[in-house]
């Protein structure tokens, strides 16, 4: 038997679990999906459009960029949207919103009920009483353009009370009750505005902008069919499903999805319109269905598709194919819609966060590096690569090659620069040295634009001039005058003369034991020193000379005191005299020798 209980408990949680399951699978999209990269390029444009002051332009494209932003996952309060310190709530918070809804050509009431929910997908939902500056109560002024007299056939109706009654009727009671609805307003007025708007209803099931009997038009059906929703009427109650009497607002937009898979303003027109395309993919959601599941006949056209195709190079989104005029409203309601926001649960209900969008394309390289130096060339290479988003759900416009700048030194060069999607390069030459600026100005589709400015130095040696090879000087004695004396002989004996004479004339003999001759002069110390400071060997090699010189004199006079002792001696031998040394030859050969070194002695003398 327990058995069985545990086997039927198990049965009960299968069977729920796979009922949450499909209700799950009935929703187009799970949170942990990446935004749609339609989505993306949407905010690219927003960021695009959002001012120094942290605004829009104008308050009122304010209140839209704030309900775009969040509904694409954002936070209106980080970083990424606060320019100069200021957030654009902050912007809204600091104005006269009164004042702003009370304008001329202003619809009063469907700008406080904008207001309102502006406040609230901020998370500023406590601040509706004290709103702007002055500061007011949004929902107090809001419910004094309700009628809520007893018995009134307009009771519950909001309008504008600068305008007919009529005009914009519908429209502005369906905000009334949306804003109502996320901020948690007075429930009897809640009541009675729906019950008002109920009646509005044509015959084709579709609503009017103004009220009965007013053509019908997609926008406003789209609308009414979140109001009712919102107030808390089932996407099942015949004013949308349709009943036996009426078609219901459901088949109005059936009817009117055109072969692009959008949807026209006005019944059967011949355009596709943003607004009206977005205002109803918010109403398929309202209704439990997924708008990817409406095609138009058997074609792959869905609404998504349609607002696909009016989405511009910008990421802005315009009304009708050719249409310039590009609005921060419009972008923002079709970013809602393709995030599957209707304003029956938003912004009371906010949704996924996911990680902010980084607008800026992002300079991922770039080169030379910050305070880079070159010593070895004037020739400097500047490359960058740079991305407008690559990640799932982070992909911007991508960048616009013809709107990045490049400057050095202050200078423009992009006409010298080669610049593409994702890279550029640009080849500097002949660099003076010194230190030098370049700056990088990169732009995406959008108008978002990222700098870079990085410094480099260019420090080349300046060339050292190569020495002119120089020739050692070659030594010259110096100049000595030619002396007017008779260059002294070295030759005892004269060679005969041309006489014949074998020996000169006894008058012109020199006396025995003097020295004919001038006198030889000594070597010039400056020759010495000249002579050792060119080549040093003829220092050493001019001292012998000189001394050798200097003994030439001391010799002769030897050789002439040797030569007369011998011919003395001879003298007798020619008179037949015996010589004076008797004995053997050796006796007599080392008698003259004994005599030789008494010669020397007294010439030493």
């Amino acid at each position: 038997m327990g058995k069985r209980i545990w086997l039927a408990v198990a049965v009960a949680i299968l069977f729920a679990a796979s009922a949450v399951a499909g209700l799950a699978g009935a929703s187009p999209r799970h949170a942990s999906d990446a935004r749609p990269e339609t989505v993306t390029r949407g905010l690219d444009y927003l960021h695009s459009q959002q001012q120094s002051t942290g605004d829009f332009g104008t308050s009122e494209n304010t209140i839209w960029g704030i309900l775009g932003a969040v509904a694409s996952g954002e936070r209106i309060d980080s970083r990424f949207w606060t320019i100069g310190g200021t957030t654009p709530f902050a912007f809204l918070q600091a104005s006269d919103l009164k004042k702003e809804a009370t304008a001329a050509g202003v619809n009063a009431p469907a700008y406080y009920s904008l207001a309102i929910m502006a406040y609230v997908a901020s998370g500023q939902k406590d601040a509706l009483a004290t709103a702007g500056t002055p500061a007011v109560d949004l929902l107090a002024e809001l419910y004094q353009y309700q009628d809520m007299t007893d018995g009134s056939p307009y009771k519950g109706r909001f309008s504008p009370a600068s305008r007919n009654p009529t005009d914009q009727a519908v429209d502005t009671t369906a905000w009334a009750i949306l804003a109502m609805a996320a901020a948690g307003g007075d429930q009897a007025r809640l009541a009675a505005a729906v019950d008002w708007l109920a009646g509005q209803q044509n015959g084709d099931g579709g609503f009017p902008a103004d009220q009965y009997s007013a053509s019908s038009n997609v926008e406003d059906t789209a609308l009414v069919i979140q109001a009712f929703v919102a107030a808390g009427k089932p996407a099942s109650d015949p004013l949308i499903q349709g009943s036996a009497s009426n078609p219901g607002a459901r088949k109005f937009l059936l009817d009117n999805q055109r072969p692009d898979g959008g949807f026209p303003y006005v019944a059967g027109g011949p355009a596709t319109d943003g607004t009206s395309t977005a205002a109803a993919v918010q109403a398929i959601v309202a209704m439990g269905e997924d708008p990817t599941a409406w095609k138009y006949g058997s074609t792959e056209s869905s609404p998504a598709s349609a607002l696909a195709g009016l989405q511009l190079q910008t990421g802005a989104y315009q009304d009708s194919t050719g249409d310039a005029s590009t609005r921060v409203t419009l972008t923002s309601w079709t970013l809602t819609a393709l995030m599957d926001k209707p304003f029956s649960t938003y912004p009371k209900d906010l949704g996924t966060k996911f990680p902010g969008f980084v607008s800026k394309p992002q300079i991922t390289s770039a080169r030379p590096a910050d305070h880079a130096k070159f010593t070895g060339t004037h020739s400097v290479l500047i490359q960058a690569k740079y991305t407008d988003g690559t990640k799932p759900g982070r992909v911007g416009t991508g960048v616009n090659a013809k709107a990045c700048r490049v400057y050095v030194d202050d200078a423009g060069r992009t006409s010298r620069a080669k610049i593409g999607s994702s890279s550029l390069r640009l080849q500097l030459k002949n660099v003076p040295n010194g230190t030098h600026t370049y700056k990088l100005h990169i732009v995406d589709n959008a108008g978002n634009a990222q700098e870079l400015t990085r410094t480099f130095t260019i420090a080349v040696p300046s060339p050292t001039p190569s020495p002119t090879p120089t020739t050692a000087p070659t030594y010259t004695p110096p100049y000595v005058p030619p002396s007017t004396a008779p260059t002294p002989s070295t030759t005892l004996y004269p060679t005969p003369s041309d006489s014949g004479s074998p020996y000169p004339d006894s008058s012109s003999s020199p006396a025995p034991g003097t020295v004919s001759g001038a006198p030889i002069p000594s070597p010039s110390p400056s020759s010495g020193l000249a002579a050792g400071v060119t080549v040093g060997s003829a220092s050493a090699g001019g001292f012998v000379g000189a001394m050798l010189l200097a003994m030439l004199p001391i010799g002769a006079a030897m050789s002439f005191l040797v030569i007369s002792r011998r011919e003395h001696a001879l003298g007798g031998a020619g008179e037949g005299r015996v010589l004076g040394e008797g004995g053997s030859p050796w006796d007599r050969l080392k008698h003259r020798v004994k005599n030789l070194k008494d010669l020397a002695k007294r010439a030493g003398r």
